[in-house]
């Protein structure tokens, strides 16, 4: 990153699962204890698959994976049924440093937003678990949208909404989808590095290894 473009930006916008929160290991092992109850043992590299996917793409994978005729909401009501039995703690896997990054940011006058694949129910949770309900400008879920990541409109819509310029925005991602979509986007997008999944982030701009690197990244 040049120094121009360093005073170009004026937004940062999160992607929450992965990024804000460590919450995909918790995401899988609800999904393959879900695949179990259905008597399937979905392989390890299919669960990665899903890391970062979308809503739909995650439930068309998961039904034909475990054979079945429903739709996609049916598959989600019978998810969602056994996640909110066997709830996630968003408050336990809250990424450190990312309260202190958020305040230096705004401290900084830069707009924050979050542009998640998740379901705007989760998002909302997270927030006020993590008690962020107050932090951001602007938080978006891909089921407001016809197509989510790596389609890029949940990141064009949000600067849209900032009235700024995508060249304005730094996305943080962590998944390929993700890191896709910021770039068709035409927004700096930095990937917080993975060292689980084997994602593929070779699309990034730039990497980070925790999220208070955002801060170096723009000073």
């Amino acid at each position: 990153m040049n120094e121009g473009e360093r005073m170009e930006i004026k937004a940062v916008i999160f992607d929450m699962d992965g990024v804000l929160i460590d919450s995909e290991p918790s995401n899988l092992k609800q999904l393959s204890d879900f695949y179990e109850l259905h008597g399937v043992i979905a392989e390890p590299s299919f669960l990665i698959s899903l890391v970062g996917s979308s809503i739909e793409y995650t439930g068309v994978e998961s039904i034909h994976l475990l054979q079945k005729d429903w739709s996609i909401e049916e598959f989600y009501e019978r998810f969602d049924g056994y996640a909110n039995q066997h709830p996630v703690s968003y408050r336990d896997i809250l990424n450190p440093g990312v309260k202190e990054t958020l305040l230096w940011l705004k401290q900084h006058g830069y707009r924050i937003a979050i542009g998640s694949s998740s379901t705007l129910s989760n998002i909302q949770r997270m927030l006020e678990e993590c008690e962020l309900q107050d932090v951001f400008d602007i938080v978006f879920s891909g089921e407001m949208f016809a197509k989510s990541k790596p389609n890029p409109e949940i990141y064009l819509s949000i600067a849209q909404h900032l009235k700024l310029a995508p060249c304005q925005c730094m996305v943080i991602e962590d998944s390929s989808f993700g890191i896709e979509a910021g770039k068709k986007a035409g927004m700096m997008t930095i990937a917080l590095t993975d060292h689980r999944f084997g994602i593929d982030q070779s699309k990034a701009d730039d990497h980070i290894e925790c999220i208070q690197d955002i801060c170096d990244k723009l000073q």
